[in-house]
């Protein structure tokens, strides 16, 4: 390896680190202000299950997403390395200033928009994948407005007293997302968990509809573990491959490997144990 690929690599793990401490008080924030776990805990809470992201997220899909903005052509060009490094140099600087001023902002679009800007700097728009940049847009409009259905959609059908009321929203909602949302195959597997979690917090409802509000108060503090520890592995799992997908692209440009299916095992393995040491 070259010193400006391992000045790469050692950045964009500098970067998974600034990322980990930058976003853990989302993971924890809800755990320690109802005092279920001390704040030291819950960030061990939060680092451990960040790292066993590594062992449910094995498809790297967001990390083929970051590695591929930039055409393969020009992280192959002479500039490659360059374009790389300033744009992790932008997004570290953009972490640490919105961290700095409690500015809520989203590392990954900050990563993916330094990478596209650092190219489009050296060679133009043309540089950019624009498909892949227009889904990334898209997703920001998006992702807030699926985050408050989903919880609109668990929220009726947890208090709906009535079973097959439940059962009808239930298969409404499947319908609609096996019709109108085409993604992956595993988009299927995910759809069946999120309905188990509905059917499970429907149980819980109605199981505590009759005890003390102590009582109830105890059990749903212990199922913010698991909320807590679920919202730690999504993070872990989306943040820390948007890294492994840099720490690829520069491998590429440095002649290390030829192709993204190529990425070595370390790879992996440094970015979820940076981001967890980072939450710590």
């Amino acid at each position: 390896m070259t010193p400006l690929l391992i000045l790469i690599i050692a950045l964009a793990l500098i970067f998974d680190y600034i990322n980990g401490f930058h976003d853990a008080a989302n993971s924890i924030a809800t755990i320690v202000s109802t005092k279920v776990l001390t704040p030291f805990q819950a960030v061990i809470w939060a680092a451990f299950f960040n790292f066993v992201a590594s062992f449910v997220f094995s498809d790297h899909a967001v990390a083929n997403t970051v590695a591929k903005t930039v055409k393969p052509e020009i992280v192959n060009s002479s500039n490659g390395m360059i374009i790389i490094l300033a744009g992790l140099l932008a997004a570290i600087f953009w972490n640490l200033l919105t961290w700095w001023y409690g500015i809520p902002s989203s590392s990954s679009h900050t990563l993916i928009g330094g990478f596209a800007g650092a190219a489009i700097a050296a060679a133009g728009f043309s540089s950019i994948d624009s498909g892949m940049i227009l889904k990334t847009i898209i997703f920001i409009v998006l992702a807030p407005l699926i985050g408050m259905f989903i919880s609109i959609f668990i929220t009726v059908v947890t208090i709906q007293k009535n079973f097959w009321l439940k059962i009808l929203i239930i298969s409404v909602i499947v319908a609609v997302c096996f019709l109108f949302i085409p993604f992956k195959k595993e988009f299927e597997k995910w759809a069946l968990l999120g309905l188990g979690t509905v059917f499970i917090l429907s149980y819980f409802y109605n199981y505590t509809r009759g005890e003390t509000a102590f009582r109830t108060g105890n059990m749903y503090k212990k199922l913010q573990l698991v909320s807590s520890a679920a919202f730690s592995i999504g993070h872990g799992g989306a943040d820390a491959q948007k890294v492994m997908g840099i720490i690829t692209a520069a491998l590429i440009a440095g002649g290390q490997i030829k192709e993204f299916s190529q990425m070595p095992f370390w790879v992996p393995l440094a970015c979820y144990t940076a981001i967890g040491i980072g939450t710590m």
